[in-house]
């Protein structure tokens, strides 16, 4: 089999498997050095995304020895919610390792959308994998965060997880996050489960409110699961009576009491984007329509959390950068959007 200077190993390890592993031995094989590309990072811990990145890079080292250690490099990427933007970045990661004799492995799973993007990298050789596992990894997730006695739960997918995962597991369920994720993922859960039965997917419109004033962005701490104690864009479901720019400013006054008229905010009203990305949210597929209102120098108005949050603030713009894993779902990339704080 030919043989490479570096094989890139792109997946989300939220839970590291067997078929991880698989493509792991196989580009340790064929490759002097592997680069781990771990998706999904730098967000707030939801039942979709537990682990954050180092995390996972320690369920992903656990398994190799010491000499496959030192060849292997784990590097973490965020999700773009661009694909443009997201190929630049693996290929800019990548090529700090190696701009030439580069081969990517991986496994495209039958009927699945999540693995297009081994299409996307066409200047590096390519190796597919035949799986001889079938895993789901949100069973896997729903297995973990459903457990009434961890050590049955993690016997019953032994088959899909190494010894050293295992261990981790255990220990990391010894964590308060643990708790707080059992907790969201059953509300989740819940929420999901009341519309059973529907002919049609259920897709829900939402709307937000982005104000910002002196350098600063109004934002809310979630009071309730899902999300509770994040920091997030005032907003909400879009009722069947309002358009869409009513609902976000509906939304604003209900969750932050803001002491402004409404004639104030709409004369300062800039622009509104629609963000649709299908796995935005864990709840399902929301699609959301942000309004951004620049006061610019205007004196900042009273807020009082109410509804569905328990803090609200005026948090200054250059702190966001540093807030990236204390924010909700992707209102992080929906505020970059808008204020540009975030240098890629």
């Amino acid at each position: 089999m030919q043989r490479y200077k570096l094989a890139v190993i792109i997946g989300r390890y939220q839970i590291s498997h067997a078929g991880h592993e698989l493509l792991k031995r196989k580009a340790l094989e064929i490759a002097d050095q592997v680069v781990v590309i771990i998706g999904s990072s730098f967000q707030a811990r939801n039942p979709r995304n537990p682990f954050n990145w180092e995390e996972r890079r320690e369920m992903i080292l656990s398994t190799l020895g010491d000499s496959e250690k030192k060849r292997t490099y784990c590097c973490p990427i965020r999700d773009y919610y661009n694909d443009e933007r997201w190929n630049a970045e693996v290929k800019r990661i990548v090529s700090k390792y190696s701009s030439q004799d580069v081969v990517l492995v991986g496994h495209k799973k039958e009927g699945d959308n999540d693995t297009y993007y081994l299409d996307n990298f066409a200047d590096w050789s390519y190796l597919g994998i035949e799986s001889i596992y079938k895993i789901d990894a949100a069973q896997l997730r729903a297995i973990y965060f459903e457990s009434e006695d961890i050590d049955i739960s993690l016997s019953s997918i032994n088959d899909l997880i190494l010894s050293p995962v295992k261990q981790f597991l255990k220990a990391w369920s010894l964590r308060p996050d643990y708790t707080e994720l059992v907790k969201e993922h059953q509300k989740i859960k819940e929420e999901k489960a009341l519309w059973n039965g529907s002919p049609y997917n259920v897709i829900f419109s939402t709307a937000d409110a982005i104000v910002k004033i002196k350098d600063h962005v109004l934002l809310g701490k979630r009071k309730y699961h899902p999300g509770r104690g994040l920091w997030a864009i005032p907003g909400g479901f879009i009722e069947q009576h309002e358009s869409v720019l009513a609902a976000a400013l509906r939304e604003l006054k209900e969750e932050t009491k803001i002491g402004l008229m409404d004639e104030t905010l709409l004369n300062n009203f800039k622009s509104v984007k629609v963000f649709d990305h299908p796995k935005r949210s864990c709840r399902g597929r929301f699609i959301t329509h942000a309004h951004f209102f620049d006061l610019t120098d205007q004196k900042f108005p009273a807020i009082e959390a109410a509804d569905d949050l328990q803090e609200v603030a005026w948090v200054p713009i250059e702190n966001l950068v540093t807030m990236e894993e204390q924010i909700f779902e992707d209102h992080f990339h929906i505020l970059n959007t808008f204020l540009g704080f975030l240098k890629l």
